[in-house]
């Protein structure tokens, strides 16, 4: 968290790595301190929603562009989530393509016929992004997604990121090592992700760190904010994080949001730069206008928590709402508190039970729990006690305790509590939990 004394997590985005290289190629809801558990990752998933009128809107907010995301699997029986307000719905993005195997080109020619790359595309898994995840400072850069550059009009095509595209690493190697040699920092940058995530190759985060470094030294800002986030976690070379905060100050310069909310970590925490609040909170906004989902979560939550003199619900809401919408699965829990309270934008209980699914439905026993409540008390739910045990049980494996809920096992008939236990245990059974900090007003 950026305020409050919570942690602040630093993250590249895969979104944002798609464009790396890109030079060259009853009022029963609980009381608050409603118990919460440990936090784990998660996978989540989210859709966009419809816009609805009557949605509150905060006082000249800075204009926001939702990012896409995934759609969600909704849960057997549960209707639709009625559509939020505020924007409009996007396509959710594609998964890069790509094997887990590297593969050679046919002997015939370096490239395969469209036959060929279409059999090869789809056969390709989708891949679902992940969200809300609450760990320890930053995503270690081996575990995100390697980055991938975009077509640039009039520009020649770049052959060793085409073969890194279509999964043929070790072509990819073979043609990047030359000219990567020569000084070519999109080669370098490009021998960096395969070191890094150890596609064709065994994974060297040294080597990785090595290829970033030469690369952001002849002017790569994608490669500066890789190799920033290197250094700041001491993966591949000494931690050291002043020379972190230079590196992402090379890549912030270049509108780069993730490298622009690392750096407002970065004063927040006091650690490779001088602890400024103020120049947090205005990296944060600058970072959230660009679209980056944990600027917008982050900054929802300076305003709430913050220092008073900053504190706007109407901000927060706002803010809140565009991080739920792109996917952010803490975001879509705390909206749903926020909307179904009143705080900072017109209530809706049925639209926060809407909210409530969603994250519920990408595994999170928080939102499970609250779900439960709406189903149990009919508020945003009709009453449907097999889907609030259900629920319960399932936010229960998980880790959420709720006395008041148990109590509700003991007064329904056996068939519906069998029922109700096949829900949970489907549910507990697929979902990766991760458990967001219960924000101190919670309904």
């Amino acid at each position: 968290m950026i305020a409050g004394g919570g942690r602040v997590r630093f993250q590249a985005s895969a979104l944002a790595l798609l464009l790396l290289v890109g030079a060259a190629a009853q009022p029963a809801f609980a009381q608050d301190g409603a118990a919460t558990a440990p936090a784990q990752p998660q996978p989540e998933q989210a859709q966009p929603t419809q816009p609805q009128p009557g949605e509150q809107q905060p006082d000249q907010p800075p204009a926001a562009t939702p990012a896409p995301a995934p759609a969600p699997q909704p849960a057997p029986e549960t209707p639709a989530p009625a559509a939020p307000s505020g924007e409009e719905p996007a396509a959710p993005p594609e998964a890069p393509a790509g094997a887990d195997q590297a593969a050679e080109p046919p002997a015939s020619g370096f490239m395969p016929s469209a036959a060929e790359i279409s059999e090869r595309l789809s056969a390709v898994p989708r891949q679902e992004v992940g969200g809300d995840q609450d760990i320890p400072l930053l995503v270690p850069p081996t575990s995100v997604a390697p980055p991938l550059p975009l077509e640039i009009e009039g520009e020649v095509r770049d052959y060793a990121y085409g073969a890194f595209q279509r999964g043929w690493y070790l072509t990819a190697l073979s043609l990047a090592t030359p000219r990567a040699e020569a000084g070519d920092p999109a080669a370098q940058t490009l021998l960096g992700v395969l070191y890094e995530t150890g596609r064709g190759l065994p994974q060297d985060a040294e080597r990785a760190a090595s290829w970033y470094q030469l690369a952001s030294s002849s002017g790569n800002t994608r490669a500066a904010l890789r190799y920033g986030l290197m250094l700041l976690n001491g993966l591949g070379v000494p931690e050291d994080k002043v020379k972190a905060g230079d590196m992402f100050e090379v890549a912030a310069n270049a509108d780069i949001p993730e490298a622009i909310y690392n750096l407002a970590g970065l004063y927040r925490t006091g650690e490779g730069r001088p602890l400024d609040p103020d120049r947090a909170l205005e990296l944060l906004e600058k970072a959230a206008d660009l679209g980056d989902v944990d600027a917008r979560f982050q900054l929802a939550q300076f305003y709430l928590d913050g220092p008073a003199d900053i504190r706007s619900e109407a901000r927060a809401a706002f803010w809140m709402g565009r991080a739920a919408r792109q996917g952010h699965v803490g975001a879509q829990v705390r909206y749903a508190i926020l909307r179904f309270n009143g705080r900072g934008v017109a209530p809706d209980e049925t639209e926060a039970a809407d909210w409530f699914e969603r994250a519920a439905n990408a595994g999170n026993p928080v939102a499970m729990n609250r779900l439960a409540r709406t189903y149990a008390f009919g508020r945003g739910r009709d009453v449907d006690l097999e889907k609030a045990a259900g629920w319960h049980m399932a936010a229960r494996a998980l880790g959420i305790s709720d006395l008041e809920m148990d109590g509700l096992l003991g007064s329904i008939d056996a068939e519906t509590l069998a029922k109700a236990t096949a829900f949970a245990e489907r549910y507990a059974a697929a979902a990766d939990p991760t458990v967001v900090e219960n924000p101190d007003n919670t309904p």
